[in-house]
């Protein structure tokens, strides 16, 4: 069962919306660049709105929710692991010393050896 790409009332909703631009832009070209000027001034509008006065708001609400988190944290330090120092990671590395309680086991080197001779 195929889908179908756009509704029909959608379909028809676009196709009413292009003859009536090119109605108007064959009747009353003034009307059509007026109406176009008027929706691209609103447009600006609403982005500059946006630009200017929505962004500086949450800019304000997130330094504000930001000097929070600071003082919390100046208040409430945290109580599990703290900070090694740089000074202090630096350690020598120890030298491996020789064990010589351990031996090497030899184990079946001989019989390995016979298996492939034959």
């Amino acid at each position: 069962m195929r889908r179908r790409a756009i509704h029909p009332l959608v379909g028809l909703i676009i196709l009413l919306g292009t003859l009536g631009i090119v109605y108007t832009l064959f009747a009353h070209p003034t009307v059509l660049f007026r109406q176009l000027l008027f929706v691209a001034l609103f447009a600006a509008a609403i982005y500059l709105f946006y630009r200017f006065v929505y962004q500086r708001r949450t800019n304000k609400e997130r330094l504000s929710y930001l000097k929070a988190v600071r003082q919390s944290k100046k208040l409430h330090p945290r109580s599990g692991r703290k900070q090694p120092k740089p000074a202090k990671l630096k350690r020598p590395l120890k030298k491996r010393t020789a064990t010589p309680h351990l031996t090497v086991i030899d184990g079946k080197k001989s019989k390995k050896k016979n298996r492939a001779s034959f």
